[in-house]
């Protein structure tokens, strides 16, 4: 094989590799098909399920209540007090209550995960 692969280069012909890999991914199509087939695996990886995830946070930020335990994009730990449209009340002690915005809210404490801390 490499002799005939150097016999064809001293004439001045390119070795011809007649395999079916070879003749797809010399093709004018296989770059579109692998960045298609690259997008898809990134998609059902990646994006679905954070998607998914950010829809099932945004039903609990919904279905807030007074009392829910909940945690702020900033770390604070707090329970809710009142429940406004687009705000939410939360005490962080006993004397201390500051109004977030819902979106501040990153994760909505079940008493499930606090158990097992």
């Amino acid at each position: 094989m490499f002799v005939t692969d150097a016999f064809a280069q001293a004439a001045g012909a390119a070795p011809v590799d007649n395999s079916p890999m070879a003749q797809f991914f010399a093709g004018g199509l296989s770059f579109p098909v692998m960045m298609a087939l690259m997008f898809g695996i990134l998609y059902f990886m990646v994006i679905r399920p954070q998607n998914a995830e950010r829809k099932k946070l945004q039903q609990r930020i919904d279905a807030l209540q007074k009392g829910d335990a909940v945690l702020t994009t900033s770390g604070i730990f707090a329970s809710v007090v009142s429940v406004a449209s687009d705000r939410v009340v939360l005490r962080i002690s006993e004397k201390t209550e500051v109004e977030f915005a819902k979106s501040a809210i990153a994760q909505v404490v079940t008493p499930e995960k606090t158990k097992a801390k």
